[in-house]
């Protein structure tokens, strides 16, 4: 049996705790990591495992992989730190690496020390095509949309400053990617929609394809949606296995 550590004791900690318990019995939960005591010590017993609330007493006893599922701010934290012992890492706040010099400190500290680091697909399917098509030669085009309604985007870093109308649709980002020029952001908040919709438009000399990926949110955290955190036990579960598929 494989032990695996948790940041988070949040809603998607929870779904991805019930993920292992009801599907991948070959993974036990070995302690989580959270700030709020109380959360922590409910998961702890929930879970049948050791709750902890000071990282460096975590990172002591933390087993080979820990699953970040408490946000950016939590990840910039602990990255370094979790990849210089030598642990992989599987992060779910991809976000956190939009921040180059972090992204690149990161990549350093875990070639250096034997780490690794997963980012997974969260609630965004396709990724696993874009990555195979970024290896040809020529020009391409990515489009990606993501529609949320107002309450699910409430709080995102990126729109720190800007007030969303609850009222009518409205385009609060469009931009490029600052590593991939031929890549265009779109997000847009609706208060009619009722789903997290990711939409990616890629067109090349090698192929053309349109993917539409719609989450419900969770119930519990309008922010994200339940399949991120299946993602990240789907990721764990590859990691592990004989066989896995990209």
């Amino acid at each position: 049996m494989s032990l695996v550590s948790v940041i988070g004791a949040g809603s998607l900690a929870n779904v991805f705790a019930n993920v292992l318990h009801d599907f991948l019995p070959e993974f036990k939960l070995h302690s989580v990591l959270a700030r709020n005591q109380e959360k922590a010590q409910v998961f702890a017993s929930k879970y049948n495992c050791s709750a902890v609330f000071s990282f460096e007493d975590f990172l002591k006893n933390a087993a080979p992989v820990v699953v970040e599922l408490a946000g950016g701010a939590a990840l910039k934290e602990y990255t370094l730190p979790i990849l210089k012992s030598g642990r992989t890492l599987i992060c779910l706040s991809s976000g956190a690496f939009t921040d180059d010099a972090f992204k690149q400190e990161a990549i350093c500290t875990a070639a250096k020390n034997n780490g690794r680091i997963c980012i997974v697909n969260g609630a965004i399917g396709g990724l696993d095509f874009l990555q195979t098509c970024a290896l040809q030669r020529g020009a391409s085009e990515v489009v990606i949309e993501t529609t949320k309604s107002p309450k699910s985007l409430l709080g995102a870093p990126a729109l720190e400053g800007k007030t969303l109308d609850l009222t009518k649709k409205m385009v609060v980002f469009e931009g490029g990617v600052q590593e991939n020029p031929h890549t265009k952001v779109k997000i847009v908040s609706d208060p009619e929609v009722h789903s997290n919709t990711h939409k990616i438009i890629y067109r090349s000399a090698l192929a053309d394809a349109v993917m539409e990926f719609s989450g419900k949110p969770d119930p519990a955290n309008p922010k994200s949606s339940t399949t991120a955190a299946l993602s990240a036990a789907a990721c764990l579960k590859n990691l592990y296995s004989p066989i896995s598929f990209w």
